[in-house]
Parts: C-alpha cells; sequence; structure tokens
C-alpha cells in the first residue's frame, strides 16, 4: 500500500480548494505579512521621519458658507522626539494646532478645518515638517461646494 497524505480544504479570497500540508507554509508566510500591514497600522510614509495615515480625506459636498472638518493621524517613525509643524495653504483652512510634538513611536493627530467658499470642487492643503527632517509633505481636503 501506498503512504497515505492528508490534503486540507482552505478558502481563501472567495476560493475553495484542496491544498497538500506543503503548501499550508506557504499560508502561514501570507498571513504573517497580513498581521504585519494591520499591526503597523496602515501608516503611508511620507518623509521617512513622521507618516500619516491618511493624507487626503474627502468631505464630499457641502454649502458654500459652510465649514467642513477632518482629522489626520501622525506617527513619529523614529528614536527621537519630533516636532511637527503644520502650515494651512490659506486662510480659508485653519488647522488645531500650529505644531505638536510627538514623541518616539508616538502618535497624535490634529483637525484641519475649511470655509467652503464657492461652488464646485476644492482641494485645500496642509503643509506638514518635522523638526528633523528637510521635506515638506501636505494633506489635504478634497470636496464640493454647493
Amino acid at each position: 500500500m501506498g503512504a497515505y497524505r492528508r490534503n486540507h480544504w482552505v478558502h481563501i479570497a472567495g476560493i475553495t480548494g484542496c491544498i497538500s500540508p506543503e503548501y499550508l507554509g506557504v499560508k502561514a508566510v501570507l498571513l504573517t505579512i497580513w498581521a504585519a500591514f494591520v499591526i503597523t497600522g496602515c501608516y503611508s510614509t511620507t518623509d521617512g521621519l513622521i507618516s500619516v495615515r491618511r493624507d487626503t480625506v474627502n468631505v464630499g459636498r457641502a454649502n458654500v458658507g459652510d465649514s467642513v472638518c477632518a482629522t489626520f493621524k501622525f506617527r513619529n517613525n523614529t528614536y527621537a522626539t519630533q516636532t511637527v509643524t503644520f502650515l494651512p495653504e490659506c486662510d480659508c483652512t485653519t488647522v488645531s494646532a500650529e505644531s505638536m510634538e510627538l514623541g518616539p513611536h508616538k502618535r497624535g493627530s490634529i483637525e484641519v478645518k475649511v470655509a467652503v467658499e464657492s461652488p464646485g470642487e476644492f482641494t485645500k492643503y496642509v503643509y506638514v515638517q518635522a523638526s528633523d527632517g528637510d521635506v515638506f509633505f501636505s494633506v489635504a481636503i478634497k470636496g464640493r461646494g454647493k
């Protein structure tokens, strides 16, 4: 009699199939990669020192004369405390703080408020810089005035 190997049924991404034990190792690797992505919090790297969870927020439609708000979450990727500075592009955009201190690997957030001044699409930017960084990056609020 030949050796009997037991195959396993799996369900991945909507596909069900039968795989051998050798391929279960691949499943473990994929699960590890997925877990690492989830644990890091899905932050996108911007300048290497500071990461932002979402660099653009679409607030949808808003009446002219109203204000819209969005919260941006940042993370310090270094082992040193960083002072993060925020500079709105125009007077119709305000931030809850001009700067914030982020300890090593700590997180913080700011609220950005934009006055909808005219009908049509708008995109308003806030420029962000870390104390140890040479470059700025931006976060944006997009929407449509009606």
